[in-house]
């Protein structure tokens, strides 16, 4: 039996998150036995881990030079961190202050890695779950025989700093959940293009399918359409551009009423943006839900405006649960939606994206085609869990 560990940040709401979940549940506690790490235990997908799943002890030091600032700076100081707390504050600082100073930027894991500690335990494989600091810990704070770094998104149009390409280059095998997603990592690093190989993520969708058979905790008026978008309140996930659709939508004479769930660093912008446009009755933010299935299964269109994605754990639960969607088109979305078939696809302008909804809204015909096609696909989870097993086998 193989002993793994796996390695992510936080289990907040958020695509990685539910992949690992997902993943754990599938695998067979019978032929793996499975330690996990989180920088910060809590997050709302916690609860979903297998009970055989061991959790390991949280360290105060990575949370705090890790996370956010806001939150935990004040820990390393109650706790007498002091050397940690001062380069947890200049990490904060660094990128105004090298800017003014035209200085070379700094990955802040070379500055945060001095103040962590070594993971005790010797395991079989080491995985680190999400791109960033989740797999430089994996390479320079755990021992294991084989070490995995997984990428959960689309590297097009990024570049690595050379700390980051040095960690990336000492991972025995690599692995990301699309083909585009592999090639957009190897045009940044090619050097890794023979050890990089694609895993999509696991979607269970027997889970699934239980998980919307729940009750809501809420009443929706069923005289109007509901448009439902799941994702984090930050820039790559479009929440403002959702916004903006909202406003055109209204000026079209569109009804609707769209529901956000998610949480995020641009909370307060689009809240402001909400409240100066007198959006309350037809956009809202939800904040974070423990299930949101009960919801994407009443939704009438389940929207996804991101401006950058890996693999979309959002569009293939609606798929599964047989939603008309509509999406934007970020590289990678052709990997799940077919245009007109399992999907609208727009550009990526809330104009663009209004024009989609509303084709949608008023086209019955095509909406009942969207929800048949998307419920008839499939799902390709078993292959995805049979190339996880032939990974760690190597």
């Amino acid at each position: 039996m193989k002993k793994l560990l796996f390695v992510i940040p936080t289990m907040r709401m958020g695509g990685a998150e539910k992949a690992l979940v997902s993943l754990l549940k599938s695998l067979d506690p019978g032929q793996v036995e499975i330690d996990l790490f989180l920088f910060e235990q809590g997050g709302i997908l916690q609860e979903q881990i297998p009970s055989w799943v061991r959790i390991l002890p949280e360290d105060l030091v990575t949370r705090a030079m890790t996370l956010e600032f806001r939150l935990y700076w004040k820990d390393l100081l109650r706790q007498w961190k002091l050397g940690a707390a001062s380069a947890r504050l200049w990490m904060k600082m660094q990128p105004s202050i090298r800017k003014r100073l035209h200085l070379k930027a700094k990955a802040n894991w070379c500055i945060a890695k001095r103040y962590i500690r070594h993971l005790e335990p010797e395991y079989d494989v080491a995985i680190g779950f999400l791109e960033g600091t989740a797999d430089f810990y994996v390479i320079e704070k755990v021992t294991a025989k084989k070490k995995i770094g997984w990428i959960h998104s689309d590297f097009t149009g990024r570049r690595l700093l050379e700390s980051e390409r040095s960690l990336y280059k000492k991972f025995d095998y690599l692995a990301t959940i699309s083909e585009i997603c592999r090639q957009a990592f190897i045009s940044v690093l090619p050097e890794v293009g023979a050890r990089i190989s694609v895993i999509q993520n696991i979607t269970c969708a027997n889970d699934v399918r239980a998980a919307s058979a729940a009750p809501m905790d809420e009443v929706w008026d069923r005289s109007i359409p509901h448009l439902l978008t799941v994702g984090r309140l930050e820039h790559q996930k479009g929440i403002d551009i959702a916004a903006k659709v909202s406003l055109i939508l209204n000026a079209r004479g569109l009804r609707h009423k769209w529901h956000v769930f998610g949480a995020g660093s641009m909370e307060s912008q689009i809240e402001t943006f909400i409240h100066e446009n007198h959006l309350e009755n037809t956009f809202s933010l939800d904040g974070q839900k423990k299930n949101p299935y009960p919801f994407m299964r009443r939704a009438d269109i389940i929207v996804q405006p991101s401006r950058l994605e890996g693999k979309s754990m959002v569009l293939d639960e609606a798929k599964i649960l047989g939603k008309a969607i509509v999406t934007t088109n970020y590289p990678s979305v052709a990997d799940q939606i077919i245009d007109g078939e399992t999907g609208v696809v727009t550009e990526m302008t809330p104009e663009s994206v209004a024009d989609g909804i509303e084709r949608v809204l008023t086209d019955s015909v095509l909406r009942k085609q969207l929800e048949i096609n998307c419920i008839s696909s499939i799902n390709d989870s078993e292959q995805a869990l049979q190339a996880f097993y032939r990974l760690i086998a190597q």
